[in-house]
């Protein structure tokens, strides 16, 4: 199964731009890509309000996108995801972070996963906002201990076995693109949501 996506009506002016995208037949998300500081903002806020239950420990999907034709290793974008709530900032076309999020990255009690992620706060932090992110979580570590994995297993074999789902994919002409660009094309939004979800 391959990941759909479907455009959703915008903002007028296009402040931000929102997708539902579906990563196999069980699991689809929204996507918000922005490069707006209000959005991430009152993205920030809906998702401590949606998941104000799970706040003692909530888990929230990490990635970073970066442009490897660019000197060094900055982060382009900053990938959230928790449930099925995406967003994707654009930190790359952004004048400022707002504080929001730097708490949010910060706070002791979010955990931030993903596969190779390591690599990630590193960029967050090489990054022009020089994000830090408080407590990170690479998942084939949780693999490994938990299920015997290899730690060097693909981001597409923890998704088949660890969620079921099958044919989730990353394609690396997409991973090595311009990601500093506003407009993210379909291909980019489906690669870092799925990094991310």
């Amino acid at each position: 199964m391959g990941i759909d996506i479907l455009p959703l009506p915008d903002s007028k002016p296009p402040t931000f731009r929102t997708y539902l995208v579906d990563l196999s037949d069980h699991r689809s998300f929204y996507t918000t890509v922005t490069a707006t500081p209000s959005v991430v903002r009152r993205w920030i806020s809906q998702t401590i309000h949606y998941h104000r239950r799970h706040l003692s420990r909530l888990v929230v999907g990490l990635g970073v996108q970066w442009n490897p034709s660019s000197v060094g290793s900055a982060a382009a974008t900053l990938q959230l995801c928790v449930g099925c709530r995406c967003l994707i900032f654009q930190l790359h076309q952004a004048n400022y972070v707002p504080q929001s999020l730097r708490r949010f990255l910060e706070h002791p009690r979010n955990t931030f996963v993903g596969v190779w992620n390591h690599m990630d706060a590193g960029m967050l932090l090489e990054s022009r906002h020089k994000l830090r992110v408080g407590r990170i979580v690479d998942l084939r570590h949780v693999a490994g201990a938990r299920m015997g994995m290899s730690r060097k297993v693909s981001m597409e074999r923890l998704t088949e076995v660890v969620l079921g789902l099958s044919g989730v994919e990353k394609d690396g002409k997409i991973g090595r693109s311009n990601w500093e660009k506003y407009w993210l094309s379909h291909e980019q939004v489906k690669y870092a949501g799925a990094d991310a979800a």
